[in-house]
């Protein structure tokens, strides 16, 4: 707010306290959840599985160079949970990527089934996460009506006096 008035209204911040109080649905949430979830359980089994043979006899310091991978699990995991398109995409391309290297390196199909599982979480948030965006696009582009206050509810105006209760001048005059 560099405005040189000091009696402006602050617009970037009303415009963040309503963003952040967007109701998302849970069609779009829940896959995101997911998808940040199932990235951080990788990161933990690439972690656990990068760190438990190095305690071996015939430790092999080169696999060492999978912390680098857990670091990189872990920061689009944070992406996805931050509703990123750009990190879910890169999660599901970098996992699918990793099994089929993996695959090839090994010579055959292992775990396969289980990687499709954690595929299938990854695709699914990426396609929240552009769903999520186009939410917020249309959100903002039309806003739903605002929500009725309590003091426009008919049950809580204020009550108008009867008839009888009305006093007049003429009638006032008439009594003896």
């Amino acid at each position: 707010m560099n405005d040189t008035n000091p009696y402006s209204t602050p617009a970037a911040a009303i415009a963040a306290t309503q963003a952040s109080a967007i109701e998302i649905p849970e069609d779009i949430a829940s896959p995101i959840k997911h998808g940040w979830i199932a990235a951080c359980i990788t990161g933990a089994l690439t972690l656990v599985l990068t760190v438990l043979p190095q305690f071996s006899a015939t430790a092999d310091r080169d696999e060492l160079w999978n912390l680098v991978d857990v670091g990189w699990i872990a920061a689009l995991a944070f992406g996805i949970y931050r509703r990123s398109r750009t990190a879910a995409t890169l999660m599901l391309c970098y996992f699918v990527l990793s099994k089929i290297l993996m695959m090839i390196a090994e010579g055959k199909p292992t775990g396969l089934v289980v990687s499709l599982l954690f595929v299938i979480f990854y695709f699914r948030a990426m396609i929240a996460t552009f769903r999520y965006h186009r939410f917020l696009r249309e959100f903002k582009r039309n806003p739903p009506p605002p929500r009725r206050r309590l003091s426009d509810d008919p049950l809580f105006q204020p009550s108008q006096p009867s008839h009888a209760a009305v006093h007049t001048p003429e009638r006032d005059a008439s009594v003896p």
